[in-house]
């Protein structure tokens, strides 16, 4: 337990904002199991927020050293989102079926708590990516390709040959 409350405080407010919505949709998930007689809804949600606690975990622990195919912000950002979307589809299915009775009552609570900890999850997975996003090349155009570099510029054309006082004494005065 102390390494979990030392990792806890060397995450940023962004991050501990992602790992609280992570936990809600844990808690959204567990309320599902036990108020609908063993129903347990959205477990691919679960799986996601499991996935960023761990990810998180793993980014302070001090006996890993790894390797991420891409920057962990992005990561997280695109596991929070993909159970955002899962979430609010799961919502928006019990809001549907109106909600009533013992049944559908819990089950409806389990979807708004799972739908509230994936909206904070994405919130603070947004605003980590905000901060640490990978820097765009400068060199790439908005469509993503090098820009086109337009041909040499023509030399100067040489200049005249200098003027010097025998040239300029056959001229007639102006």
């Amino acid at each position: 337990m102390p390494q979990v409350h030392e990792v806890w405080n060397k995450l940023n407010p962004r991050e501990r904002l992602t790992v609280i919505g992570a936990w809600g949709v844990v808690l959204g998930w567990i309320i599902g199991l036990a108020g609908s007689y063993g129903l347990g809804g959205n477990t691919i949600a679960l799986l996601g927020a499991i996935a960023v606690i761990v990810i998180l975990f793993l980014k302070y622990s001090p006996s890993q050293n790894i390797t991420w195919p891409a920057p962990i912000s992005t990561i997280v950002l695109a596991i929070s989102a993909v159970v955002a979307l899962l979430a609010l589809i799961g919502l928006l299915q019990w809001l549907s079926l109106g909600g009533l009775g013992n049944f559908f009552g819990a089950a409806l609570i389990a979807a708004v708590v799972t739908a509230v900890g994936a909206a904070l999850m994405a919130w603070g997975a947004w605003q980590e990516y905000q901060l640490t996003k990978p820097a765009t090349s400068s060199t790439a155009n908005s469509s993503g390709l090098p820009p086109t570099t337009p041909p040499p510029a023509a030399p100067p054309a040489p200049s005249a040959p200098p003027t010097t006082p025998s040239d300029t004494d056959d001229l007639p005065p102006a």
